[in-house]
This record gives structure tokens, C-alpha cells and sequence, in this order.
């Protein structure tokens, strides 16, 4: 009969010791504050959070980037009449008498060329939607709202601009009100863009 007791009796399980536990919480805390760091770094080195806000989801900061970089030419027209796409759209001034880069949009302008560059560090679709949205709050000579006529590469679309896909060398030409004789449908871009 006692060697029935005993067999009954269960060995008791084998509890994490409190050092283990110790362990593994102070590994957690430290690749927490690790990430934290790096986040915060990011944040702090390349985005004006509190001067320039996003605009439909596209940041500004004060780098351009290269894991997604792609062009698109644009070509507007208003009335029958060519509007020219003003330079530094999407880029910000600062310092001492705005002279000194503040920040850039992921889609912005240098000149008066109608290339859009598109510099994003996640590669993701961008619409003409966004880039308008851009030009009207940080240039000016924006077309008028509305929904105009969209050709892509010489081909009418009848996506909104909201949907219109920014792509790789893409001619786009928006048309509010008379379409032109010839809409564009090619642009040769600079060697290397």
C-alpha cells in the first residue's frame, strides 16, 4: 500500500527561476529603449513634424531618399493655355531669410520643367491627386479645382485624380476646360532621370 502513495504523488514542476525571469525582462527593456532610440532618431534627423505637416499622408523632410525614386512629367492646361509647373514645389525654406533647405515633400519640383520627382523611403503608388494637393499648399499658380481631363502618355483615362497613378517617365497632362489641338504625349527626359 505505501508504494501505492508514492506513486500517486506528482513531482512538483520546475518553476522559471526568478534570475530567468530577470533575464528576460531586462531583455525586453532594452530592445524596447533600442527601438525607441532609433525611432526617435529617425523622427528627429529626417522629418519637421511640428512646422510643415504631412499632406495627404506624405511627409516633409530634410533628406531625399532613394530606395523608391522614380520621375513623372506634367503638362497643364487650362483653357486651351499651357500653365507652367512652378519650381520647388513641395520644398520647404528656413533659416536666415529662407535661403537655407527647411524640408522636401516625397513629391516635389525643382524647376519649371514639369518634372515631378517622386523620392520616397517606402516604395508605394503616389497619385496626381497627391502631387496637386502638394502644389496647392506649399507653391502657388495651382489649376483650379475640380476634375479635369487626364491623358497619360497620350491616352485619355478615366481615373479621378485621386486615382491617377504617378508612374516611371509617365507623360501626364491635366486639361480644365478647352483640350488642346496636341496633347503631349512624350516627354524626353535628362539623361539619368
Amino acid at each position: 500500500m505505501d508504494k501505492k502513495k508514492n506513486n500517486d504523488k506528482k513531482m512538483p514542476d520546475k518553476a522559471p527561476s526568478s534570475k530567468s525571469k530577470n533575464k528576460i525582462i531586462a531583455i525586453v527593456i532594452i530592445a524596447a529603449a533600442i527601438a525607441g532610440g532609433v525611432y526617435f532618431l529617425h523622427k528627429s534627423d529626417s522629418t519637421v513634424d511640428s512646422a510643415y505637416a504631412a499632406i495627404d499622408g506624405i511627409p516633409c523632410e530634410t533628406q531625399e531618399y532613394s530606395t523608391y525614386h522614380i520621375h513623372a512629367h506634367l503638362d497643364v492646361f487650362v483653357n486651351g493655355q499651357h500653365v507652367t509647373v512652378p519650381q520647388y514645389i513641395g520644398i520647404m525654406a528656413g533659416g536666415a531669410n529662407n535661403q537655407q533647405l527647411a524640408c522636401l515633400y516625397w513629391l516635389h519640383t525643382h524647376d519649371t520643367t514639369g518634372i515631378i520627382h517622386i523620392e520616397s523611403p517606402l516604395q508605394q503608388n503616389f497619385t496626381l491627386g497627391q502631387f496637386l494637393d502638394v502644389w496647392k499648399t506649399t507653391s502657388t499658380g495651382a489649376p483650379p479645382s475640380g476634375e479635369p481631363v487626364i491623358f497619360v502618355n497620350g491616352q485619355e483615362v478615366s481615373t479621378a485624380l485621386a486615382n491617377t497613378e504617378l508612374g516611371g517617365h509617365d507623360e501626364i497632362v491635366i486639361v480644365y476646360g478647352q483640350t488642346p489641338p496636341n496633347v503631349p504625349s512624350f516627354y524626353q527626359f535628362p539623361e539619368g532621370l
